[in-house]
């Protein structure tokens, strides 16, 4: 089953992607915060109930990434790096259109801080079906040391919230 965040996001109504007035613009900043951590939390009971997923995240908070670690935790997780020249994400950015310009230059540096995944993939050098092998290939020998993990020993005492 493939999660992201903006399916999550899709759910959401028209008026929320273009506030007219302040309290809109209140409500939208309150509910993302809220919607991120429920699709971490929606990850976890899809996990449990026996679903392999793949969860489509864009972890540009450090929160995110520590409430994920959190949440997931017992849980097992191939932490996959999907990585391109700054200059190419903007490209692709700027070509499709559903998407705001500027994005990709504050994501760039936040998502990939932490600097730890099981496999990198480069989609500037590699085809989809590239990229597909070295994850496929990944998952087949079961990594006994993950770096989900290693974030987590990382991060100790931090835990999901309640």
């Amino acid at each position: 089953m493939h999660v992201s965040g903006d399916h999550f996001l899709g759910m959401l109504p028209e008026w929320f992607w273009s506030p007219t007035n302040q309290e809109e613009t209140v409500i939208r900043m309150r509910l993302i915060p809220a919607i991120i951590s429920g699709l971490h939390r929606c990850v976890v009971a899809l996990a449990e109930s026996g679903i392999n997923l793949i969860v489509d995240h864009v972890l540009q908070e450090k929160g995110w990434l520590e409430e994920c670690v959190g949440y997931w935790d017992g849980l097992d997780v191939l932490f996959v790096g999907v990585k391109c020249p700054l200059e190419i994400a903007e490209q692709r950015e700027k070509e499709r259109d559903d998407r705001n310009v500027g994005t990709a230059r504050y994501q760039y540096e936040r998502v990939h801080a932490h600097g730890l995944y099981d496999v990198e993939v480069d989609t500037s050098t590699l085809t989809v079906d590239e990229c597909v092998t070295r994850i496929t290939e990944l998952v087949k020998k079961k990594p006994t040391k993950a770096a989900f993990r290693e974030l987590g020993k990382s991060m100790q005492g931090i835990t999901a919230p309640s």
